[in-house]
């Protein structure tokens, strides 16, 4: 299952967290709680994350990566709106909990995940539904290379935007730190109602 190939990862401490704050799998009948697992991903752009999102497919029976990105990408090409932003990260999370209904696993959510509070929507579901939440990071050497990095996404992010984001790359990371992590006000400003287009698409898995 997914555990062997995970000790490589940085693998969170989500049982202790559980007795911690009484929080209980709830029964489900379609799937033993103990084989649901949700893997986080985290890493720069160009740092290998989505490759390694792609092979951490294998280790479960109907895994599927879900990634922010997808919300920007067409039958014409990627258009990347940042002011979009907030909206295309609910739209995932929406696709995530869908997911969890569907006892989907593993469920890997393949976004750069810098910071704390960015994940809690996908942990805090993750536990409502008895999942086990691990954190993976690609061991490439160039991952903290904002010049290697620039080279290497796809999207042409450039090595000074890569920088920022490094410098916001929360460490370390465990369910009780996002756990008690909060959104920044200024996020919750920026948020718009969903474009009807894409409510329909918060199935659309890969």
């Amino acid at each position: 299952l997914v555990r062997p190939f995970l000790q490589k990862c940085r693998v969170s401490e989500n049982e202790l967290w559980e007795r911690q704050h009484h929080c209980r799998p709830p029964d489900n009948t379609h799937a033993s709680s103990s084989s649901l697992v949700l893997i986080l991903m985290r890493g720069l752009p160009g740092s290998g994350k989505s490759t390694l999102a792609r092979k951490l497919l294998s280790t479960g029976p109907n895994g599927l990566v879900l990634s922010t990105d997808d919300y920007f990408a067409h039958n014409n090409g990627y258009r990347y709106d940042p002011d979009l932003l907030g909206v295309a990260h609910e739209w995932n999370q929406s696709r995530a909990k869908d997911a969890m209904h569907d006892c989907r696993s593993p469920i890997i959510i393949d976004n750069t995940n810098l910071q704390a509070w960015e994940m809690k929507p996908y942990v805090k579901m993750a536990l409502e539904r008895g999942y086990k939440v691990d954190f993976c990071e690609p061991n490439t050497s160039w991952k903290f290379d904002p010049y290697e990095l620039e080279k290497r996404n796809k999207h042409g992010v450039q090595k000074e935007k890569i920088a920022h984001m490094l410098d916001r790359f929360s460490f370390p990371i465990s369910i009780d730190i996002i756990m008690s992590s909060q959104e920044p006000p200024h996020v919750n400003l920026r948020r718009c109602p969903w474009p009807a287009q894409k409510m329909t698409r918060n199935r659309d898995f890969h």
